[in-house]
């Protein structure tokens, strides 16, 4: 399975000091996203909720404290990964589904091992790719990802993820997920035009596929066990 950090730059907070000794883990986020330093100062904490994720080269109490009050919820905060002093492990605090365990993988090009506490990370199941239209409600989504399940003969107890667009955050899909009480990817269209998979009529909106693209993407094997199902305003698919 793979995590999703957004568009959204990365923020490597640190000392001004220890900027000599960062540089070479930010060449390599710079690979693959955007980062760029940000010095620590007891008034930055509120500008960096501005970041897709946050990587923190200072003790983890400070970092704790700093944010503490300021998070909004897990759907919307930046994932947060702090650095020991070594630069031995990256420990994934907050976000892991949403970017941080990604972003922690990458830093173990540096010899830096990623420190991973996510259960889902662990676990096997189903993943269930969502799209669905701006007027449905929740209970809409709740039924048809129901009925999907029935097709595979399998419950919302086999379910690891339920996946969908990154232009849902915010939407419905995540009193599913919480009524559900499973996590909740959200997968970027530059993610799923990159993937090898079949144009539906959803690239209307500019993605290539919804449902398919986001139960792959969001899966452990990337075998689809159940292509797109149309029910109503909802569409779900099923991978493993």
């Amino acid at each position: 399975m793979r995590g999703h950090i957004s568009t959204r730059k990365i923020a490597i907070l640190c000392f001004k000091k220890d900027r000599d000794k960062l540089k070479p883990l930010k060449d390599i986020l710079d690979e693959r996203y955007s980062a760029e330093f940000i010095y620590y100062s007891q008034d930055i904490w509120d500008s960096l909720l501005n970041y897709g994720c946050i990587i923190a080269y200072l003790a983890a109490g400070i970092v704790v404290r700093g944010l503490c009050g300021k998070l909004k919820g897990k759907w919307v905060d930046p994932a947060v990964i702090v650095l020991d002093k070594p630069l031995k492990h990256a420990v994934v605090l907050m976000g892991g589904h949403h970017g941080g365990n990604e972003v922690a993988r990458v830093l173990e090009s540096a010899g830096i091992e990623a420190v991973i506490t996510t259960a889902m990370e662990f676990s096997h199941g189903l993943s269930v790719g969502v799209g669905f239209r701006r007027d449905v409600e929740a209970e809409d989504i709740i039924r048809a990802i129901n009925l999907a399940l029935e097709e595979v003969g399998a419950g919302i107890e086999d379910v690891r993820v339920i996946a969908t667009v990154e232009a849902k955050k915010g939407s419905v899909i995540v009193d599913v997920a919480d009524r559900f009480k499973r996590p909740l990817i959200f997968v970027s269209a530059e993610e799923i035009n990159a993937m090898d998979i079949r144009e539906t009529e959803a690239v209307k909106i500019g993605v290539r596929n919804v449902a398919e693209a986001c139960a792959i993407f969001s899966s452990n094997t990337g075998e689809l066990l159940l292509p797109k199902r149309v029910y109503g305003g909802v569409t779900v698919a099923i991978a493993r």
